[in-house]
């Protein structure tokens, strides 16, 4: 099950601020009322040109989405790391579910070429250049690049464009059923200020009473301030799920609000506990203003929260912990601003009172959690900065707090999620720092407590997924490690757990995509330990068959086989999806090597043939599409190694990746494949040769350039 519903590709050193405001719009249009989000929406917020090791996580994000939505610009399409997630999409997704807003720049689409005109203005990566089988839409976010905002009606509009697509319903149906919710919200809202007048105006009647009936006036006090704090925490949490709210009518209600409390503040002596609910109300205020975008507000407020704190512990201490509350809510603004080193400054003050809290009170649980929390805070700010030593060693600590109250609280699983959160950030940061031997401890650890969780509840589709996604990461570290058979028994396990998530609900076409690429792994896996290093060519080769034939292949063509019959079940469901029929081809060419390897040199070649069939097809669907064309190009030229028709085959080749040479369209992964196809048609036209060609005349295999090894 896909973790994000869509993932947002931008130029950071233009785009955050739409981005930003895009996924905001994205997120919140079409949930209910009663919910924060409809959507998840990925937004990675740190400079990967900075920090390329970061890479890793952004791979393993765009994996578990279902959309990408690419904000193009001049600066995004020369951008390489944009570039790069566009080209991990294009070989692990479908193209139909790329989504383009134009920030800057301009598009043009070509009928008779069937793909956008291009040129050194075109504001899109090079690696789209005829990857549309027609012309896509696209929405023009331009006059809103310099100044996004997310409660902008016509901003609102162009969002849902995006909205709808993920959500897979009209336009239409889902800007009217997000008025009905905003309606209410509002509503609510408005009801919830206007009360709290009424409530105002019955606790300054108290303060007065207050003169001639002391007692009575304290416990009227007691309750009208009470019964505050209550409606303003409705009104905050109320307004922060209201979408297209201009700044302005958010300012009035809730500057009714705070009117309201100094009302009350005034119509009674200077009381320590009306202040604390003035502090608590503005860090609320902080928070909503935070959530729906007005970051100057929010630091309006969550410093005014601050202020009130530091005056009362000057009077009591007993208020540190909600001026550290409040340190954290400026970290988070000062984080959502881009200001790193400012967060860190406010996380880590908020830390050192969490420290002491926790020392004065003998260790206590809560505020060990709450120390826990801000080394979480900190980690994550640091590694967000590049520094991923400064990170490692918060989250270190923060894992050491976890695992003591984890194993005070055995049976709570909230407890034993915390270590596991920790063990998967300290795993992401060593990977990050090419320490591959540490990062697969840390993901075994994961694995173990996630499997565990998942037996408690083996109904929880959710955990059975995180389950199978820490197994992927353990599989992984322990084969860059050449540990072969580790990562061969963590991918079964992994295999077991998605055909059990595929049988629970047979029509989760990715669940089913996800077993597919594992299947896939495991025969990878076990080619490697069979053959070594071994070329899928050698099969053809006179000199090499007799070795490969003797060796045993058969539970990598099971595994490559039950790949392939997952493919042409979701390629025969929907046609169109050209990404599921280029999975197929690569599928058959992959147990077409392996067939030819154990000599059936017949059921090889029917599957190689039935692969040109499939990218034949593609290319006549879009003629322009360069990768197509050249995955068209390595199926005839596999075709010619192994026999047919090779002075026929290795021409249309050659006259393919020449033609796309030509063009400036062939990328240079393909340029030696020419050399290679030439060289051999050299020596099919000497009269004496009698044997198709040795020597591989596309590159090795031709899936790997194609779709990154699928």
């Amino acid at each position: 099950m896909p973790v994000y519903d869509a993932f947002i590709s931008y130029s950071h050193a233009k785009d955050k601020t739409i981005a930003s405001a895009l996924q905001s719009v994205i997120q919140k249009l079409g949930k209910p009322w009663y919910k924060r989000r409809g959507l998840r929406v990925f937004r990675d917020d740190t400079s990967l040109s900075a920090t390329p090791h970061l890479w890793p996580s952004i791979e393993e994000a765009l994996g578990q989405s279902r959309h990408l939505i690419l904000l193009s610009s001049p600066e995004s399409g020369a951008s390489p790391w944009v570039g790069k997630e566009v080209e991990y999409w294009l070989r692990h997704k479908s193209i139909d579910t790329l989504f383009i807003g134009v920030t800057d720049g301009a598009l043009s689409w070509d009928e008779r070429a069937g793909d956008f005109k291009w040129s050194a203005e075109t504001p899109l990566p090079p690696v789209l250049k005829g990857r549309f089988p027609a012309e896509p839409k696209w929405v023009d976010l331009s006059a809103y690049r310099e100044g996004a905002d997310p409660r902008n009606a016509r901003f609102i509009e162009l969002g849902a464009d995006f909205a709808a697509a993920v959500h897979g319903m009209p336009k239409e149906d889902l800007l009217s059923q997000e008025v009905r919710q905003q309606r209410r919200a509002l509503a609510l809202a408005m009801s919830a200020a206007g009360l709290l007048l009424v409530l105002t105006v019955g606790a300054i009647t108290a303060g007065i009473v207050a003169k001639v009936q002391a007692d009575r006036a304290q416990r009227n006090f007691a309750a009208a301030k009470n019964t505050v704090d209550t409606v303003i925490l409705d009104i905050a949490e109320g307004l922060q799920d209201v979408e297209g709210m201009q700044a302005e009518s958010l300012r009035r209600i809730l500057g009714r609000a705070e009117a309201a409390m100094g009302n009350l503040a005034a119509s009674v002596d200077d009381q320590p506990e009306l202040r604390r609910s003035q502090g608590a109300m503005y860090g609320l205020f902080a928070d909503t203003y935070l959530k729906l975008g007005y970051t100057q507000q929010a630091m309006t407020h969550a410093n005014k929260a601050v202020d009130i704190f530091r005056a009362l512990i000057a009077e009591d201490a007993k208020w540190r912990n909600h001026l550290s509350k409040s340190l954290d809510t400026v970290g988070d603004v000062r984080l959502a601003e881009g200001d790193i080193q400012g967060a860190l400054v406010a996380y880590r003050e908020s830390l050192d009172i969490g420290r002491r809290l926790a020392a004065e009170t003998n260790n206590d649980p809560k505020w060990q959690h709450y120390v826990a929390v801000s080394l979480n805070r900190i980690g994550d700010a640091l590694k967000a900065s590049g520094d991923f030593s400064g990170a490692l060693t918060a989250y270190q600590e923060d894992l050491e707090i976890s695992r003591k109250l984890a194993e005070k609280d055995k049976d709570n699983p909230e407890r034993q999620f915390d270590v596991a959160v920790m063990l998967d950030r300290i795993g992401d940061v060593l990977t990050a720092k090419g320490d591959l031997a540490g990062a697969t401890a840390a993901y075994s650890e994961l694995l173990s407590i996630c499997r565990a969780l998942a037996a408690k509840d083996p109904g929880n589709t959710n955990w059975q997924q995180s389950l199978a996604v820490s197994l992927e990461k353990v599989a992984a570290g322990l084969k860059s490690q050449e540990d072969l058979q580790g990562a061969l028994a963590a991918y079964r396990e992994d295999v077991d757990i998605r055909r059990k998530l595929v049988a629970k609900d047979k029509e989760n076409a990715q669940w089913q995509r996800d077993l597919s690429v594992t299947l896939n792994k495991i025969g990878d896996l076990l080619v490697a330990q069979t053959l070594g290093s071994w070329s899928k060519y050698e099969a053809w080769s006179i000199d090499k068959r007799a070795d490969l034939t003797q060796s045993d292949l058969g539970p990598a063509l099971t595994a490559y086989q039950e790949s392939l019959a997952i493919d042409r079940k979701l390629a025969a469901k929907d046609e169109r999806n050209t990404q599921w029929q280029l999975d197929l081809s690569i599928d058959l060419d992959r147990a077409g090597d392996l067939l030819a390897a154990k000599g059936d040199v017949s059921s090889a070649l029917e599957r190689y043939r039935e692969s040109l069939d499939i990218r034949r097809k593609l290319v006549a669907k879009n003629e322009h599409n360069a990768e197509w064309q050249a995955a068209l190009a390595g199926s005839l030229a596999t075709l010619g190694q192994a026999g047919v028709d090779p002075l026929k085959n290795g021409t249309e080749a050659l006259a393919i990746l020449k033609k796309l040479q030509s063009e400036g369209r062939l990328r240079a992964v393909y340029v030696a494949w020419i050399e290679n196809i030439e060289a051999d048609l050299a020596k099919l036209n000497q009269p004496e040769t009698t044997q198709p060609p040795v020597n591989p005349p596309a590159p090795t295999p031709v899936e790997s350039a194609v779709t990154g090894g699928r």
